[in-house]
């Protein structure tokens, strides 16, 4: 699932596993984001500056998407202390920093060495931001948590609402 457009501005990935209840939250948040985009675009008969991948839970694979581009905004499910369900943005060196802190399911441990390997090599965008929403179950099965699938459209609307304020079109 990708969005593309010749000289896409941001990057949005969602990223985490869909096998894990909770976890996969963020891919199904960019999957809507994707889906909603591609209407538009047919519709509007141009691209924008936004591309949506599923970034799964892929990691340092991940770096050729976000080191040539100036924005990059990550959804994921994340543990932040919040309630289940909640949903909060965190924008550069705060976003960086929670990843260095929470790293508890092996996708996280790799979104925040994708962001560090990409600052060791020069290439770490300088627009940072990461959509989370609070998980609570990581066990396996295919669907989240009411509470947590519930959560879809805030995120959605922050990743649009950050995507206007960075300039691009959603």
């Amino acid at each position: 699932m990708t969005s593309t457009s010749a000289s896409s501005e941001i990057v949005v990935l969602g990223v985490g596993n869909t096998l894990l209840t909770d976890d996969g939250v963020g891919v199904l948040v960019v999957r809507e984001l994707a889906e909603a985009s591609t209407s538009e675009v047919a519709s509007a008969g141009a691209e924008g500056s936004v591309t949506y991948h599923d970034g799964g839970t892929i990691g340092l694979a991940l770096l050729p998407l976000i080191e040539n581009t100036p924005s990059v905004i990550l959804v994921d499910a994340a543990d932040f202390g919040g309630t289940l369900g909640e949903v909060r943005l965190f924008e550069g060196d705060e976003m960086d920093a929670l990843l260095r802190v929470k790293r508890s399911t092996p996708h996280e441990i790799a979104v925040s060495d994708l962001i560090l390997t990409a600052e060791l090599i020069g290439a770490k965008p300088g627009r940072r931001a990461l959509v989370a929403i609070q998980a609570g179950d990581l066990t396996l099965g295919a669907e989240p948590q009411p509470t947590v699938a519930a959560a879809v459209p805030e995120a959605r609307a922050q990743v649009t609402a950050l995507i206007e304020r960075w300039g691009g079109r959603a």
